[in-house]
């Protein structure tokens, strides 16, 4: 099978993950992505490790997000350093970068600089707030971009807890504008293919944020309080400790009456059924409740999902 990249070549200036794991994915389908890093400042998730910062033992992000990929180190801020970039645009058909805005004109490889040399080349600038308007140049991060888009006002088991944002380990915002931006340079793909015509991309995570958080626009003028994983149709969502670890439960409620008969209550209460599994293990408590049709799993980390 022949993959929907295969024959494009990319130019990888991303770092962390919004910019980075665009370019793994476009290598994914099937484009040669080079990975262009400066010799002073490499991409921080080369000493980020997600384990532990004091051991090398656990999964660096850089080796997720960087996959597949080709590498050359190029300081575009020599003269030298730039005609080479140059030189690689003028052969290939993408550039990614999640610069700050500004940067790339700083340097002298703009959007107008490449389509110099490459006429049809695609730009996919990822930032946190587009390229124009007023908030622009804000410094940001996943949690800030969170609080900006309006997600974070959503989020929390209740009014008193205040909001809740997913933090460094998840970074929410930059894992939705990964998606998003290979969707929209696949597409730009396609078009150049039939065309000839390039496309600058802008693509602003705190916009994509804010399109996710959905419906919730539609009723701006309404506040619904907090209420953490609860749902009008499913009674109960919960992680419960088990003798040997956690369980993930999702209890409709119609389906209450056959959890209270099998965790030997009267009635169901979320009381009784943490006393139940706290006497159970994780895989055998998820088996019973599975058996009698209640979405059950226990939580398993990273060796045990390999």
């Amino acid at each position: 099978m022949t993959l929907p990249l295969h024959g494009c070549r990319v130019l990888d200036l991303g770092i962390i993950t919004a910019g980075a794991a665009t370019g793994a994915m476009l290598a994914d389908l099937g484009a040669e992505v080079i990975k262009v890093e400066s010799p002073t400042y490499r991409d921080p998730f080369r000493n980020w490790n997600a384990a532990s910062a004091a051991t090398d033992d656990g999964f660096r992000p850089f080796r997720f997000t960087n996959r597949n990929k080709e590498g050359i180190s190029i300081d575009l801020k020599t003269p030298a350093g730039r005609d080479v970039f140059l030189e690689l645009a003028r052969r290939s058909d993408i550039v990614v970068e999640n610069f700050r805005r500004g940067v790339l004109e700083e340097l002298g490889i703009g959007y107008d600089s490449l389509t110099a040399v490459r006429p049809g080349i695609i730009l996919a600038s990822i930032s946190s707030q587009g390229e124009s308007g007023p908030k622009a140049r804000y410094v940001s991060f996943g949690s800030t971009l969170e609080a900006m888009g309006g997600q974070a006002w959503h989020t929390g088991y209740d009014d008193a807890s205040g909001p809740v944002t997913t933090g460094r380990a998840l970074n929410y915002p930059d894992q939705v504008v990964a998606l998003f931006a290979t969707g929209m340079v696949l597409a730009a793909y396609r078009q150049k293919r039939r065309t000839g015509q390039g496309a600058h991309l802008d693509l602003s995570q705190r916009e994509l944020t804010s399109f996710l958080v959905g419906e919730e626009f539609a009723a701006a003028e309404s506040r619904p309080a907090r209420a953490g994983n609860a749902d009008d149709g499913y009674f109960f969502q919960r992680c419960l400790r088990t003798q040997d670890g956690w369980m993930a439960v999702s209890i409709p409620g119609g389906q209450t009456p056959r959890v209270a008969a099998l965790i030997g209550e009267d009635d169901f209460t979320e009381d009784g059924l943490a006393r139940w599994c706290a006497g159970e293990t994780a895989g055998t408590a998820a088996a019973s409740l599975q058996a009698i049709g209640v979405a059950a799993a226990p939580v398993l980390h990273g060796a045990e999902v390999r």
